[in-house]
């Protein structure tokens, strides 16, 4: 079928994908016309569906215009300064809407509002096929390629990770060339959009710095990941090294290996839940199973390959010492991304009769911490020994006069980061004032060794009587944190509404990332 939108034609596909063309960019439908799972193409040997549009259309990078938080942040942004509403609406479309934005900008040499972009299907095609696949390698890994700074030429040039490519169908096809382009395969590539910042205004206005509002390139320079050669790529798109056959037309063209999985897995697992929730009425044409299967793989991914957590009781001085130690596995902070997000752990100690001696860290069903925070937010800790104070693991950004805010254009310096820094993070490395351990923590010995751990001791009252104890730590992690979103609740714009009313329905519950339980810990 096709409709009208804006000055473009839009086509879409049985299963909702746009077969938009623009003189730039064609939409995912005519990708997925190859690269579904068509005729025993994209089946992994277990007779898996791999698709690349498949897996796709159900990760967050599909999302990134249609995302409801992402969209009543922006709208709170411009509310907050009217003034400067094109620069951040444009700013923002750069990677939530790169195709429009880059087409736009190709044909009007000027910045794109959210209004006209509404009007676009290049907009809602997200972060899409042949935006990633034309980036070109030319500044890849310099300044000027963050930020949003990728190039798409004009030449209609398709790069991807294989040598010897058959170029006749794609060209005739979508007229595109096809050729290898070792770009794909570094993290640089990954970097241009997911290293962000955002101007430090003063009271006039004026620009006085740059805020690093998400670096997570920046922190995988400083970590030993790069000298292992290990990209974003290894992690974020799962590997299968075996023979699949990528495209289903023409049915002659062979296999390739190996092959990367487009499922892109982050650790946005509010969001997959919302689309995952047929009432919600966010999935559009995909079925709620692939959002399903998104959410599982990226809750395995967040339990397999993030973080390492131990704990190691024994008696001390008349009670119970428990050294936890949380080790971060991921080639950045952990977490990280954009600041709301945040980890902790939860402390509860039993006796003999299964009641609770101490507890760190409980929540409630929303994902609030039941324990009041000390004002205005809560410390990094190296020991803890009362029950109201809670390891959280998390960025929070400050505004000039040292408060703190969830306004990026507020933003001047991080308050507080206590994130987990990768391994092989050095105070002195690359990038030190961009990748800084903030706020207590910068004095913690474990933040600067470069093991990638933090260490945390519970000193807890255990009379003898008691025991034998038992001992349960967890490491648990929201995406949306309901603090982070209090402003966006309480605020009658449409897009704040709009979001209130998913996020009231919404499962607000933390992932359990990892736990470890000690039982039968016995007298001293």
């Amino acid at each position: 079928m096709w409709l009208a939108a804006g000055s473009f034609l839009l086509l879409l596909d049985a299963r909702g994908l746009t077969e938009i063309e623009s003189s730039l960019f064609s939409g995912s439908g005519n990708c997925a016309f190859c690269h579904d799972q068509w005729s025993g193409a994209l089946l992994d040997s277990g007779g898996n569906n791999v698709s690349i549009s498949g897996d796709w259309q159900a990760a967050m990078m599909a999302h990134s215009f249609l995302d409801p938080l992402w969209r009543a942040r922006m709208e709170a942004e411009v509310a907050d300064r009217p003034e400067l509403r094109e620069f951040i609406e444009d700013k923002c479309m750069t990677c939530h809407a790169p195709m429009a934005r880059t087409q736009f900008r190709h044909d009007e040499h000027r910045a794109l509002t959210l209004d006209k972009a509404l009007q676009m299907e290049l907009a809602h095609d997200g972060v899409s096929c042949t935006l990633c696949h034309q980036i070109q390698a030319g500044n890849l890994g310099e300044e000027s390629s963050l930020d949003g700074g990728y190039i798409i030429g004009d030449e209609r040039q398709i790069f991807g990770p294989y040598t010897n490519v058959v170029t006749g169908p794609m060209q005739n096809h979508v007229d595109y060339t096809p050729g290898f382009g070792a770009q794909v395969q570094d993290s640089a590539f990954c970097a241009t959009c997911h290293t962000l910042f955002t101007p430090i205004l003063d009271e006039q206005g004026k620009t006085v710095g740059q805020f690093p509002e998400q670096v997570p390139y920046l922190e995988w320079r400083n970590s030993r990941y790069p000298d292992a050669g290990r990209h974003c790529q290894d992690c974020h798109m799962p590997r299968l090294d075996e023979p699949i056959r990528i495209t289903a037309r023409p049915p002659w063209i062979g296999t390739r290996e190996p092959f990367w999985r487009h499922t892109f897995l982050g650790a946005n697992t509010f969001m997959l839940k919302v689309l995952a929730d047929p009432e919600q009425g966010l999935s559009g044409q995909t079925e709620s199973e692939q959002y399903l299967r998104q959410l599982r793989m990226t809750q395995e991914f967040l339990k397999e390959q993030t973080v390492t957590l131990t704990a190691d009781p024994e008696w001390k001085d008349g009670g119970l010492a428990v050294q936890v130690t949380v080790e971060n596995r991921t080639g950045h902070k952990f977490p990280t991304g954009y600041p709301y997000r945040r980890a902790w752990l939860r402390f509860e100690l039993r006796d003999r009769e299964n009641r609770v001696v101490f507890t760190s860290g409980a929540h409630d069903d929303a994902g609030q911490l039941v324990s009041p925070a000390p004002e205005p937010f809560r410390p990094h800790y190296a020991e803890i020994t009362a029950p109201d104070q809670v390891q959280v693991y998390e960025a929070v950004m400050g505004d000039p006069a040292g408060k703190p805010t969830t306004h990026l254009l507020r933003a001047a310096r991080y308050l507080k980061d206590n994130r987990i820094p990768p391994n092989g993070f050095r105070p002195d490395g690359p990038h030190p004032d961009m990748t800084a351990v903030r706020g207590a923590a910068a004095d913690d010995p474990a933040y600067s060794n470069g093991s990638g751990a933090d260490a945390v001791l519970y000193k807890v009252p255990a009379p003898a009587e008691g025991a034998p104890y038992t001992v349960k730590v967890e490491l648990l992690y929201q995406s949306v944190p309901p603090k982070a979103v209090a402003e966006l609740l309480a605020s009658d714009l449409p897009f704040a509404k709009a979001f209130r009313a998913i996020y009231e329905k919404a499962d607000k519950a933390p992932e359990t990332i990892t736990s470890v339980t000690h039982s039968g810990i016995g007298k001293p």
